[in-house]
Parts: C-alpha cells; structure tokens; sequence
C-alpha cells in the first residue's frame, strides 16, 4: 500500500527525505513518516510420504490454474504457525514439519511470501470453501503444472533439491 494520505489524522501527505530512505510520504500535521506497506503472506510446497506435490485450484479467482496451499498470516503468529494453519484450513491436512525455503516479493499484490517446503500425511482431503480441487502430482509434473515463472514454481524447485 502506498499512502497518500496519513492514516491517523487524514492529512495529504507529502514527500520528505528521510535519511538514506530518500524520499518518504510524511504527514507534517503529525510528524511522521508512512513508509509504503504490504502484506506478510506464507505458501508451501506439501509434500506427501510419497514425495507427491499436492497443488489446489481455488473456488475464485483464476480457476484454471493450479497452486500452492497460501494465506496471509495474522496477528501474533510466527510464519510457520500460518503456513501449518493454512494446509490444516484449505485441505484439512496436518503439517507433520515444515522447513524455510526462501522469502520472495509478489509485487503485483505487494506480498512478501514466506515459503516453506510441509511435510503431511496423506489422507482424505477436506478442502474448504476456497479449494474448488486438490491434485497430488509427482514433483516434475507440479512444476510442469504451475505458471511457468511463478513463484510457487521457484518453491517447488527449491523443494525439489532438498527431497
């Protein structure tokens, strides 16, 4: 998000250096900078015991394609803790462990993804209202499967090197 006008006391904002930042909205009313903002996402690459990819396609949005278990995280809680709830909410699958992977920045929504590589047990998939299909895919076909130049794309590659 990038402000324009201050979120506290509604003033127009203008632009002020700030030290090595270079030029920053500040609000002169109250004094303070509004450096641009974006929202903390995670998306994971699950991973079944048979090294199966699990890929959903959501109910909205683009349905055509298929993607990444995602979710923005909430308030007090760590990124691991939002990845794990988010395969738990979208496929009703238990994350057994999860590893870091890599951070990545999706300008076109300005996200900073978290991603992590989830381990889980295969089983029934209870996929919620978000989840229009849950495919499993051997590792080579869900990176064939994906948007070519994606960012779930890059994960599962980068998951693909540490099975």
């Amino acid at each position: 998000m990038r402000y324009k006008f201050c979120p506290e006391c509604g003033s127009k904002l203008i632009e002020k250096p700030i030290g090595d930042e270079g030029l920053i909205p500040y609000c002169e009313a109250c004094g303070r900078p509004w450096f641009d903002s974006f929202s903390t996402c995670v998306l994971s690459v699950v991973v079944g015991e048979d090294n199966k990819v699990l890929l959903i396609r959501q109910s909205y949005g683009d349905t055509s394609r298929f993607v990444g278990v995602a979710g923005f995280m909430k308030p007090n809680e760590s990124a691991e803790q939002a990845a794990a709830r988010e395969i738990m909410e979208e496929t009703g699958l238990e994350a057994t462990s999860l590893w870091y992977l890599e951070s990545l920045f999706y300008e076109g929504r300005d996200q900073l993804m978290l991603g992590f590589m989830a381990r889980v047990k295969k089983g029934t998939l209870s996929l919620s209202s978000e989840v229009a299909q849950g495919e499993w895919f051997d590792i080579d076909t869900a990176i064939k499967t994906v948007r070519e130049g994606s960012i779930i794309q890059r994960l599962i590659a980068d998951a693909k090197e540490r099975m």
